[in-house]
């Protein structure tokens, strides 16, 4: 496994969820390829099982991802959401990038469960980011368990599978962005490969959860990791 190296903590904030503070700490490390990451890390640096949040296309900016990180933290787990696109000079979604992106989850995931205290490493990804999440899971890297919402796996991925931790796939059926055939398609892959693949469609949703189905979308995700102990 490629050796990670974490560097200088430059920033600490605090951010309340359910009445529970919650620590938000953002960190660097180094790549294999020499590439500075940055990470944001919530919830306790001792939890033992640790959550990689990865963001959409939209980056960073958009507050569902910093919510759902808080909402995750306060269900116990550490959640560490990486600046993937540090990794690449665009963020195209090109096969080069996801290589690119994949290796980063990857790399992260390892140092994730290097820690001494780490039981457990899981990905959670959102539209672009599932679709980053489904193609590290595809190559091998080192988690328990990924929650897909809204994405895909990219075809060079798809055609060329070598692995796949279990999956849960959330995806609404009104999804324009990336329709429901993607997600139609990765559960017969899953059928034809054996693979540990629970699913949940909701025929009201568009591309992105809201409302009793965003809820929703996070219990069955808290409770998929859950049965993965």
């Amino acid at each position: 496994m490629r050796n990670l190296r974490l560097a200088s903590l430059f920033l600490i904030t605090s951010v309340i969820a359910s009445g529970t503070a919650h620590t938000q700490t953002t960190k660097i490390f180094h790549t294999s390829a020499g590439t500075q990451i940055k990470y944001e890390e919530f919830g306790q640096p001792t939890a033992p099982n640790c959550l990689i949040l990865l963001h959409g296309a939209s980056g960073l900016s958009l507050p569902l991802y910093k919510d759902q990180a808080v909402y995750f933290a306060s269900q116990g787990l550490r959640v560490w959401m990486p600046h993937y696109f540090d990794a690449t000079r665009s963020q195209s979604p090109s096969t080069a990038n996801y290589h690119a992106w994949a290796t980063v989850v990857e790399e992260l995931a390892a140092e994730c469960r290097k820690q001494t205290t780490t039981k457990q490493v899981f990905l959670v990804g959102y539209s672009l980011g599932a679709s980053v999440a489904l193609a590290a899971g595809s190559e091998g890297a080192p988690v328990d368990a990924i929650a897909d919402w809204y994405g895909s796996l990219p075809d060079d991925f798809f055609y060329h599978i070598k692995a796949m931790p279990p999956l849960l796939i959330l995806h609404g059926e009104r999804d324009n962005n990336i329709p429901i055939i993607n997600a139609q398609q990765l559960v017969q892959l899953c059928d034809m490969r054996e693979l540990s693949c629970d699913h949940h469609f909701y025929p009201d949703q568009e591309h992105g959860f809201a409302g009793k189905a965003l809820e929703d979308a996070d219990q069955r995700t808290i409770a998929f990791f859950a049965q993965k102990h």
